[in-house]
């Protein structure tokens, strides 16, 4: 039978990578930790810790037991507010993932309104690109994230939040988008794109677009990271593909011009999701709702077309 107290140890180890550091922060001496983590590892008969000049990573096999650690342990910790039921008021962690080109619109607010209603929530909020949100929800980093994709996910559970299409952005004043209604996918294939790499929602739904039309996209600059690439599109050093919300954000905002693509256009859906196989606790459900109300809010108002 496998105790909890040693996989709170195993992890905290992991997540500082030092036991002398686990154990200051466990206030566990630290031959006592180290014992504890021997028996662990004789248990499932298998190295779960490299021990390098820097400290301590998990092996292959350690990495998988943190991972499955880690859920149960939540699991655990959510338990009490489990059995309190909905109406408790809500308290505890609850983290969400919001990818960069929502953190601009979704963060703070939701932050604010958080901290206004549920004071007793210790609300975090990671901002990526949005490759990372389904795998952080799946792996128990995160209990909800936002995702771009119609397309299921196994192990998700996922709630419709908006629809929006993305536009070719250039340089102020470029003649290619100057004197032009809309462009269409074939010619936006052709231009020198700079995009973030893949698995990242708008590289997705571009390649998407690119096999219906059964040609590559021409991506001269991979960056992962969308508040540089638009500096880098409004010194002319190529296009790129975004959301006219997002393009239209920021200080470089007023040095780009936006063009809607038509033949075939590209639109993406905008979900809610949490893992299927893991109920939320009522503090990451009231985040939820929260969420959910901010997002009904923005688009009545206009704010988010």
């Amino acid at each position: 039978m496998i105790e909890l107290r040693p996989l709170r140890y195993f992890l905290s180890i992991v997540e500082h990578g030092s036991l002398s550091r686990a154990a200051e922060v466990l206030h566990v001496a630290q031959p006592a930790l180290s014992l504890h983590l021997k028996r662990l590892e004789a248990q499932f008969g298998c190295q779960l810790l490299h021990r390098t000049t820097r400290g301590v990573v998990p092996t292959e096999n350690g990495q998988r037991l943190a991972q499955r650690a880690r859920s149960l342990l939540e699991h655990t910790n959510n338990l009490v507010d489990e059995v309190r039921g909905l109406e408790a008021v809500p308290s505890g962690p609850a983290v969400i993932g919001i990818p960069t080109s929502l953190g601009t619109i979704l963060t703070v607010p939701l932050v604010k309104r958080v901290r206004e209603l549920f004071p007793d929530i210790r609300l975090k909020v990671v901002e990526a690109l949005s490759g990372h949100m389904r795998d952080w929800v799946l792996s128990g980093q995160a209990d909800l994230a936002v995702t771009f994709g119609a397309e299921p996910t196994p192990g998700l559970t996922t709630q419709f939040l908006a629809r929006e299409s993305l536009c070719l952005v250039g340089p102020l004043h470029d003649p290619l988008i100057a004197h032009a209604a809309a462009i269409e996918m074939d010619q936006v294939l052709d231009l020198p794109l700079i995009m973030p790499s893949r698995p990242h929602g708008v590289r997705e739904e571009v390649e998407r677009a690119a096999t219906i039309r059964r040609r590559p996209p021409n991506v001269v600059v991979e960056l992962d990271a969308l508040h540089q690439i638009k500096p880098l599109v409004a010194d002319g050093i190529g296009y790129t593909i975004l959301s006219q919300r997002y393009a239209r954000h920021g200080s470089d905002s007023e040095r780009l011009s936006v063009l809607p693509i038509t033949r075939p256009a590209i639109e993406r859906v905008i979900s809610l999701a949490h893992a299927s196989d893991r109920p939320l606790s009522v503090a990451a459900g009231a985040v939820q709702a929260q969420l959910l109300h901010l997002v009904t809010r923005l688009t009545h108002d206009g704010r988010w077309i």
